[in-house]
């Protein structure tokens, strides 16, 4: 069986900087590995130590920096690694993104049975992408995964949850799920994981390898743009009680 499970390296979002065109600015900003792709890079890990003949394809896209994203992966259980880098990408919305990430995917790993995904990026949280990229491969999807108690070269089962209503599908192979739930087996790698890491070679293609122009990706390529960001501000009106706090307190509450 051969899994496919798409990562992204996200920024710290607690330090946002915009660029003018109002996409993030990932310069010299702190990344990590978004906390729901890890959880769906660890379904595909309890798989493949469930079942036999199970191998997995990491795949991200971003600049040079989302190697580490992949090593960690690599190091998880990952066989393969390919990031798709270059600078004719920077700015692309979802749509671009997803189409970028399933060119690769049919054209790199074309004998995929499933790919597993995060239900959202924590720089974005659109919930966008993992069904563009089903679409764009024409293949079925379940998104707001929450287990996956069985799955084999033909059909995989994958529990869903949408809005505290719950069901269970059968879904045939090539397909693709999002999860929005850790896995409950979590694994951590450990010093002889890195180790065996570091002598997997991450595979890097661009633009021209996948047979892009510079006006079908990035922001000249993207249908979608971002109008306006913004940190929202909240205010509170706040009064301090020091006397007859009871009573304040009361009296507050009935006025509301």
């Amino acid at each position: 069986m051969n899994i496919v499970v798409c990562i992204k390296q996200v920024p710290d979002v607690t330090d946002i900087k915009w660029t003018k065109e109002n996409n993030l600015d990932r310069s010299n900003m702190l990344s990590k590995l978004n906390t729901l792709d890890e959880c769906a890079l660890d379904y595909a890990v309890d798989i493949m130590q469930r079942y036999k003949n199970v191998t997995i394809t990491a795949y991200s896209m971003g600049p040079s920096q989302a190697s580490e994203a992949l090593e960690y992966a690599v190091a998880k259980g990952a066989s393969r690694a390919i990031l798709l880098s270059d600078k004719l990408f920077s700015g692309s919305d979802t749509y671009i993104t997803a189409k970028i990430l399933a060119i690769a995917i049919r054209k790199y790993t074309p004998d995929f049975d499933l790919i597993l995904t995060g239900q959202a990026a924590a720089d974005g949280d659109t919930e966008q992408t993992h069904i563009s990229i089903a679409q764009t491969l024409d293949v079925i999807d379940a998104t707001s995964v929450t287990d996956i108690p069985n799955a084999d070269k033909h059909r995989v089962i994958a529990v869903q949850n949408i809005g505290g209503e719950v069901n269970t599908y059968e879904l045939k192979t090539p397909c693709l799920i999002a999860v929005k739930k850790q896995c409950k087996t979590k694994y951590t790698p450990n010093i002889e994981d890195y180790i065996r890491a570091q002598n997997i070679k991450i595979e890097t293609y661009n633009a021209e390898d996948l047979g892009f122009d510079k006006k079908e990706v990035g922001i000249q390529g993207s249908p979608t743009m971002v109008a306006k960001a913004f940190r929202p501000v909240t205010e509170k009106n706040t009064v301090e009680i020091t006397e007859n706090k009871t009573e304040k307190i009361l009296e507050f509450l009935l006025e509301g």
